[in-house]
């Protein structure tokens, strides 16, 4: 489907989706693209899920960021924020030449893969921090404009660095708000943001604030490891379905 007609079924199903999404960016800073990306490519056309997750995720951000505004650090942030924007117009050339049937797989793959690793809560601490936040900011500016989902490899990595919670979720919301501004650009300049797109991912701004909210209020009442591990489950659960959904498709 390349749109949804407000107060079709569909379109309730969407919002409900973003709504559960939002409270979890608003809880932890990330999660929307990984839970929203596989359960709307099941119906959606994937160029459209990913316009929604970009449009309602900036939309959370921008409340994240300010929130969180005291506990980002430049010499920290800068690192993974700058490699990421130089990031984002490769992965929006790889949205825009590839088929849709792998760019459904690709949000499928990395949402079980990122699960799975956090799940198990691997660990080994990176020593030289800045040489490796260039990589992983890097590929998480494709991802973020390529498949709406650039939060693996840069929550992995800073999970794995252990940050304490408000410097981390303030931190990364700032990187996804920059890099998903960029990368609506792109899709402007690439014609990917077609009028209908748009809209449709306008619609679903609301749940996606109202989510937010929600999330926010928890992420200073509920404990952020047990409500990640839900997140987490949730996200893997989805991104199988999406999965076996997809193969069924090609094969």
């Amino acid at each position: 489907m390349e749109s949804l007609p407000l107060w079709s079924h569909f379109w309730i199903i969407a919002s409900l989706v973003i709504l559960l999404a939002s409270i979890i960016q608003g809880m932890t800073g990330f999660g929307a693209g990984l839970l929203t990306g596989p359960a709307l490519a099941l119906f959606l056309e994937p160029k459209l899920v990913v316009m929604i997750i970009m449009f309602t995720g900036i939309g959370n951000l921008l409340f994240v960021v300010y929130n969180a505004r005291k506990h980002i650090h430049a010499d920290r942030a800068l690192p993974l924020i700058l490699p990421g924007m130089l990031g984002v117009p490769v992965g929006a050339y790889i949205l825009h030449r590839a088929a849709s049937s792998m760019t459904s797989l690709a949000i499928a793959c990395v949402s079980i893969l990122f699960s799975l690793i956090l799940l198990t809560g691997y660990h080994m601490p990176i020593k030289r921090e800045a040489v490796a936040s260039f990589g992983f900011g890097f590929t998480s500016g494709i991802l973020c404009a390529g498949v709406g989902m650039g939060g693996p490899p840069l929550i992995l990595f800073l999970s794995n660095q252990r940050w304490p919670k408000e410097i981390f979720r303030g931190t990364i919301a700032l990187h996804f708000l920059l890099t998903g501004t960029l990368a609506i650009m792109f899709y402007v300049i690439t014609g990917i943001a077609t009028y209908s797109r748009v809209v449709t991912s306008i619609s679903l701004l609301l749940p996606a604030i109202i989510g937010f909210f929600v999330g926010n209020l928890i992420f200073h009442r509920v404990s952020s490891t047990i409500f990640l591990k839900s997140s987490l489950s949730l996200i893997l659960f989805a991104g199988i379905i999406s999965l076996f959904m997809n193969l069924s498709k090609i094969l």
